[in-house]
């Protein structure tokens, strides 16, 4: 008669006391998200500033002087040049991130101790992706910046020869405008990703 009333209080204990122990959930955290997002934002931009830059029609001013393209001005070539490269180094980066997402969200449950252990040293810039993601986190900026900084300057300094071209000259202020919007996109990523945001933004990463 002792047996009966003992087996399910034997098994409501254990159950008990194992949901008592979860651990709770982790509190929302939108960094990843917003980080991700502002990388593909960055991306476009430059992408799309080094597209119209090099889309610009040939300039044939009626004073008299040449015709030229932006290939005239070699910071316009640098602007050119860099941010292309900057879009096939965003595009690993992002590559990247997702892949040490996914392998997290995919791995067994008794592996996922060691894959969070394995994900928070590559995003410390410990494994061969995280040194990765740590070269162009370095290098992207100092690309942007630098292209955009020698830009304005030679649109500033040549601005007669610039603006004898409307065409031109309106391709020019488009280009430049997308690069600083770019470098805008890629500072705030990194100000998304050290500082933990209380919320959760789609794609959830």
């Amino acid at each position: 008669m002792m047996q009966g009333p003992e087996a399910p209080a034997a098994h409501w204990w254990p159950s008990w006391h194992h949901h008592r122990d979860d651990p709770p959930p982790p509190p929302p955290n939108g960094s990843k998200s917003v980080n991700f997002l502002l990388r593909l934002s960055a991306l476009i931009l430059a992408l799309a500033s080094a597209m119209v830059m090099a889309a610009s029609s040939d300039c044939t001013p009626s004073s008299g002087v040449a015709a030229f393209t932006y290939t005239r001005f070699d910071a316009f070539v640098l602007l050119v040049g860099c941010n292309i490269t900057v879009t096939i180094l965003e595009a690993a980066a992002i590559y990247l991130q997702l892949s040490l997402d996914l392998a997290a969200a995919a791995a067994p449950p008794d592996d996922d101790k060691t894959v969070a252990t394995d994900l928070e040293e590559e995003e410390k810039g410990i494994g061969p992706a995280g040194i990765v993601l740590v070269v162009v986190d370095l290098l992207v900026p100092a690309l942007l910046y630098s292209a955009m900084a020698a830009t304005y300057a030679v649109a500033a300094v040549f601005s007669d020869q610039i603006g004898a071209c409307p065409n031109f000259a309106r391709k020019v202020v488009q280009a430049k405008i997308l690069s600083l919007a770019a470098c805008a996109a890629i500072t705030l990523a990194a100000v998304a990703r050290a500082v933990p945001l209380p919320f959760n933004v789609p794609p959830v990463l």
